[in-house]
Parts: structure tokens; C-alpha cells; sequence
């Protein structure tokens, strides 16, 4: 009956730790998901009046555009959508005067508005946003936004109150709470089938011990006699301390793998996070003009083309990014299956200064190569073209400088140090660490405004680092970046990685 009563309350016990755990885990996924969602919603809402505001802030800025006229396609797109109750007025910043207006008609302000730090947009236009603001008559405003134009003439304001609408929105469908509860019931089921086989076992091993206590014969672990007993017992011993040394080193050695799966894991999920995010604004722009587009089929014709436009656009550069993060793929997979030869890098330079100066790449900036003739490397072109395309597209994009240079630095018996510079604004000794991190920028706005993809860079160090060689970037004396990177020289292809250091 003791004994019963043991093995029930271990049972019991480790029963009731699983389940707490288990629920534990549950319920913080389930908060986490919930939190996620609901965040993930208010931003498409937010998202869905920014876009509709900087289209209202164009037609200002465009003479050609009639606002009155998109304020009425604005009305008729949000009517019996959850948009519904927003109202959008349009003054004139110096009279205070209404020029437009879309919904009720409103002219007081948030109450902490002030104390909001001004945020200047890509299209020149300064904007103050709150989400959940208060109102003076205490009336709760979702989200708010006083957004006025570039010359600051006119001021656009939208207020998108807390609706049932809103609420309903951002709520989670009950059917969420249901598979949680499931999911609970089965973790709780499985936690009472495995602390019953644990019980058991613990039961097994309390007879066995009993056993043993009770066994006259049983040899204890301390001063053994110098006989076979006491010889097998120290060989046991022995073997005990030589198998909790090996755990030991095998605890040590499994710390460390784990160490390095968390950091490759986390690693992966930077990446995915940056690809999401890389890619949810261009996908959630182009989604929103196709919205509008199917919705208003009397949509004129030079507003339909327009978003057809920009919505192209935003195709094109997720077809970029999701080409330059193919070729990463490629070289991180299969960089040991990618064949190398000799070849004259001094020939390969010639071709594509040549190349970007006839198509009018650089446009107002000039290239200038010192690549000695007899420059012979072990390389594979595609790999070296497409580094030196992304150094000088790079180049191009950023630097604001009028020249490129690419040259030699020096030799050894294992390789060659090369060198590309512009003489350009350069970045900020603060950059110089991340600029091979992929998706790295150094201002969001303007990078993308200049169509880049944050992969340019990291596409480059990959393919040097493939080819044997290794790459460096630093502040120019002068102005602007160099590039210092090392290409191994024929029957070299393992020892070049190290002489840009040296050399740099």
C-alpha cells in the first residue's frame, strides 16, 4: 500500500509539471501569434491610409491630376469596407481654410500631437502619425495622420476612428482559441501516457535497489579487497570515471554544436526576416494598386496607367531580389562544384570598362584601369564579371562620384591583390563592418529609391570568397570606398585567401 501510494504521488507529481509546462508553451505560442496578428493587421490598415494619403500628397504636387476627382474615387473605394468611417480633409496650410474633404468634417486635433516627432517621407512631404490617439473630448481616434506637402503649402489630415468595424478586424477568429484548446487536451493526454511509463520504470528501479540493499553479496563502491571482486570493482570504477570524462567531453562537444546550429539558426532567421521584409512592402504596394484598379472600372485612363506603372515597378525589383538571392543560393551550395581556369583578369577588366562605358552604365562617371597584361588568375569569368558589375553598379548608385578606378596592389608567388575605388562621399567608419551583410543599408529610402537590392555587395564577397580569394572594403584617403581583394594565381587556388591582409 506504501509503495502504491509512492509510485502515485511521483506520478501525480511529474504528471502535474508536464502539464504545466506543456500549457506554459501553448499559451505563450498562442500569446505570441495573437500579438503578431493583431500587430501585422493594424499595419495593413495603416498601411492602407498611408498609401491613400501619398496619393493625395501627388495629386497636390501634380498640376495635371485633379484632386477633387480622387477624392471621390478614394470615397467610393472605401465605402462599406472597414475604412469606411475615416475622414480625410485637405487645408490650406496658411489660411486654415478647407479645400477637400472626404467624411465628417473635422478641425480639432489629437491632444498629445505636438509632443510627435516629424517624419520626412520619400516624396519630400513631413508627416505626424498616432496610433490610438486620444482626442479632446476624449473620443478614441485608432490612427491619425497630419501629413503636409513638400512646399508646405497644404496640409492633409485623416482620422480613422475606433470602430466595431476596426475591432472586428484585429480580433482572431474563435477558431484559433478552439485549436489551441485541442492542442492543449492532446499535450495533456500525452503527459499523463508518459509520466505512467516513467512511474513504471521508477517502480522497476525501487525493486531492483531494494534488491540490492538487502543482498548480503552486493560489493559497495569504496576500499575494495585485493582479490577478483575487488579488481572487477575497481575496473568498474575505472570504467565509471572514464565513461563520465568521455559524457563529459561529449556534453562539451554537444554545447558547441549547439552553439553553432543556434547561431546558423539564427542566421536563417535574420535572412527570412529581411527577405520578408524586403519583399512585403513592394508585394503589399502592388497589391494595393491592383485593388484599386479592380475596384473603380471607370478609373481614367492616365490614373489606371499610372499604377500600372509603379506597380510594374515594384515587380521588377522583387524579380531583382529574388535573382541576386538565386545567385547567393548558388554560390553558397555549390561554390566547391564551381569550375575555375586560367584566365587573364587584365583582359576581363578591358571588356567590361569597355562594355559599362559603351552602354552608358556610368553616365557622368569614367573608369580607369592599370591591370598589368600578364595578370594571369585562377577564376571562372561569370563569377568575376558579376563581382565587378555589382562593385560598379554599387559605385554608380551611391558614391555621387565622377571617376572609378581598378587596379593592381601587388603580387606574390600565391596571388595577386587588386584594388577598386571611386572618389565619391565614402560612408561612415560605423558602416565599414556591415557593408558585405546582406540587405545591409545605410538609408533605407534612398537605397531603394535607387533600385538596389542590399544583396550587391554580399554577391561580391561570396564570389571572391568561391574563387579562393578573400575581400576587403575601407575608407579611401581622399573620398570614398576601395575594395582590396586577392585572386589566386595558377597551382594557388587554397593560399590567397590570407595576402589581402597583408597587402591591405
Amino acid at each position: 500500500m506504501g509503495l502504491f501510494k509512492r509510485k502515485v504521488g511521483f506520478q501525480l507529481r511529474l504528471f502535474l509539471v508536464a502539464v504545466a509546462c506543456i500549457w506554459s508553451v501553448i499559451l505563450s505560442f498562442a500569446y505570441l501569434i495573437y500579438q503578431q496578428q493583431t500587430k501585422f493587421r493594424e499595419e495593413v490598415l495603416i498601411n492602407n491610409v498611408s498609401l491613400a494619403l501619398g496619393n493625395i500628397i501627388e495629386a497636390l504636387n501634380n498640376d495635371a491630376m485633379d484632386v477633387q476627382s480622387y477624392m471621390n474615387f478614394i470615397r467610393r473605394y472605401v465605402k462599406d469596407t472597414t475604412l469606411d468611417d475615416i475622414s480625410i480633409g485637405i487645408y490650406d496650410r496658411a489660411t486654415g481654410r478647407l479645400l477637400y474633404s472626404i467624411g465628417e468634417i473635422r478641425d480639432d486635433v489629437p491632444v498629445d500631437l505636438e509632443d510627435q516627432e516629424e517624419i520626412t517621407l520619400n516624396d519630400g512631404s513631413v508627416a505626424r502619425r498616432m496610433l490610438n490617439a486620444r482626442m479632446p473630448n476624449d473620443e478614441k481616434i485608432f490612427y491619425f495622420s497630419d501629413r503636409r506637402t513638400a512646399d508646405g503649402t497644404q496640409v492633409v489630415r485623416a482620422f480613422l476612428p475606433d470602430s466595431r468595424e476596426i475591432e472586428n478586424v484585429l480580433k482572431i477568429d474563435s477558431f484559433f482559441w478552439v485549436i489551441i484548446l485541442l492542442v492543449g487536451c492532446f499535450g495533456t493526454v500525452v503527459a499523463y501516457i508518459g509520466t505512467a511509463h516513467q512511474a513504471k520504470n521508477v517502480k522497476l528501479l525501487h525493486d531492483f535497489a531494494e534488491r540490492a540493499a538487502s543482498d548480503r553479496d552486493f560489493v559497495p563502491m569504496g576500499d575494495f579487497p585485493a582479490d577478483e571482486i575487488g579488481d572487477i570493482s575497481r575496473q568498474i570504477v575505472a570504467i565509471y570515471n572514464a565513461r563520465m570524462q568521455e559524457v563529459a567531453r561529449r556534453e562539451k562537444e554537444h554545447e558547441m554544436a549547439l552553439e553553432m546550429t543556434e547561431e546558423q539558426n539564427r542566421m536563417k532567421r535574420a535572412l527570412t526576416n529581411n527577405i520578408g521584409h524586403e519583399l512585403k512592402t513592394p508585394v503589399g504596394i502592388v497589391r494595393s494598386y491592383l485593388d484599386m484598379i479592380i475596384s473603380d472600372e471607370e478609373m481614367p485612363d492616365d490614373l489606371r496607367n499610372n499604377f500600372l506603372r509603379k506597380a510594374k515597378s515594384n515587380i521588377e525589383r522583387m524579380v531583382s531580389i529574388l535573382e541576386d538571392l538565386s545567385t547567393m543560393t548558388r554560390l553558397e551550395e555549390s561554390g566547391d562544384n564551381i569550375p575555375v581556369k586560367e584566365m587573364n583578369f587584365h583582359t576581363l577588366v578591358e571588356a567590361i570598362a569597355d562594355d559599362v562605358e559603351s552602354s552608358g552604365t556610368l553616365g557622368d562617371m569614367g573608369i580607369e584601369y592599370n591591370v598589368p597584361e600578364d595578370a594571369v588568375i585562377m577564376g571562372n569569368e561569370g563569377l568575376l564579371s558579376s563581382m565587378l558589375y555589382n562593385l560598379i553598379k554599387n559605385a554608380k548608385a551611391y558614391s555621387h562620384g565622377t571617376r572609378i578606378q581598378i587596379g593592381m596592389l601587388g603580387r606574390n608567388d600565391s596571388a595577386y591583390t587588386f584594388f577598386f575605388n571611386d572618389d565619391g562621399v565614402g560612408v561612415e567608419e560605423q558602416h565599414i563592418p556591415h557593408l558585405f551583410d546582406r540587405f545591409y543599408r545605410i538609408d533605407t529610402g534612398r537605397s531603394r529609391k535607387a533600385g538596389g537590392t542590399g544583396l550587391g555587395l554580399a554577391i561580391a564577397k561570396s564570389a571572391v570568397n568561391t574563387l579562393g580569394g578573400s575581400i576587403i572594403v575601407r575608407i579611401r584617403k581622399g573620398g570614398g570606398l576601395e575594395f582590396v581583394f586577392t585572386l589566386p594565381r595558377p597551382g594557388h587556388e587554397h593560399d590567397a585567401a590570407e595576402a589581402v591582409l597583408q597587402k591591405a
